[in-house]
């Protein structure tokens, strides 16, 4: 078995899990594409439902990945088979191991309290790691300005170093932009983009990001959950042509 087939397994899953799931062979109306690539090979990628449930996701080896993702590979994964092992003001946070043909990863999960949407860390001994963020489908753009509240996640993509913190980001749906906050003990990202209303979409590639003391610009790649966007998640790295750090958020208004 290639590991590729098991960094497409949470891909596939995840759109089950907050889509209402039930397992089948999801990836027969899934769509999965490539956003951007990495110098490295790795890169960006977003999956779609057929029912409008979405996901993006940072994963090595990402045109494989997406490849693997768009065969048919059934699928019955949901949050809820994986224990809480902790619980945030705003998320409950679960851990287990995923095995396929022999092959085991470890498993991070952040579930949103708001319901619509979740991440998930996947790490693979020997491999590497991947991170995915996912919800279900988005109905319509609200009027006004809303905050919305969460887990920020984010890790060296070359020696894992995984820290989680908080983050709060205000969409301004009139004038379709938004600005982020996000921290931990040792990093912050923080910075302003657009917001696509029409998709349920929002992005960046000109936040702010220090870590350990190295700053740098990172670009982000968000959705909006829900049918009046009451949750969002998303992913985010930085700059680089490899870029050193990656990470994820969730949370909801």
């Amino acid at each position: 078995m290639n590991y590729q087939a098991l960094l497409a397994l949470p891909a596939v899953a995840l759109l089950a899990a907050c889509g209402g799931g039930g397992g089948g062979d999801v990836s027969a109306s899934a769509n999965f594409t490539t956003l951007r690539a990495f110098s490295d090979g790795a890169g960006v990628g977003r999956g779609v439902a057929s029912d409008g449930t979405e996901a993006v996701f940072i994963a090595p080896d990402i045109a494989e990945v997406v490849a693997i993702s768009n065969q048919d590979n059934p699928v019955d994964l949901q949050f809820s088979d994986f224990a809480i092992v902790d619980t945030r003001p705003t998320a409950v946070i679960r851990q287990g191991t995923v095995t396929v043909d022999g092959q085991v990863a470890n498993v991070t999960i952040v579930e949103d309290n708001g319901g619509e949407a979740g991440l998930i860390y996947l790490e693979i001994p020997g491999y590497g790691d991947a991170v995915f963020a996912t919800g279900s489908a988005f109905g319509a753009a609200p009027n006004g300005s809303f905050t919305y509240n969460g887990v920020h996640i984010i890790a060296d993509r070359f020696f894992g170093d995984q820290q989680d913190g908080t983050f709060s980001l205000t969409a301004d749906f009139n004038s379709r932009t938004f600005t982020y906050n996000g921290s931990t003990i040792s990093s912050s990202l923080s910075g302003s983009g657009s917001i696509d209303i029409v998709n349920g979409r929002f992005s960046s590639n000109a936040l702010n990001s220090n870590v350990g003391g190295d700053t740098n610009t990172a670009s982000m790649y968000g959705q909006l959950h829900g049918d009046s966007a009451q949750s969002v998640s998303g992913v985010f790295h930085t700059n680089e042509s490899d870029p050193f750090n990656a990470g994820a958020f969730v949370g909801s208004r």
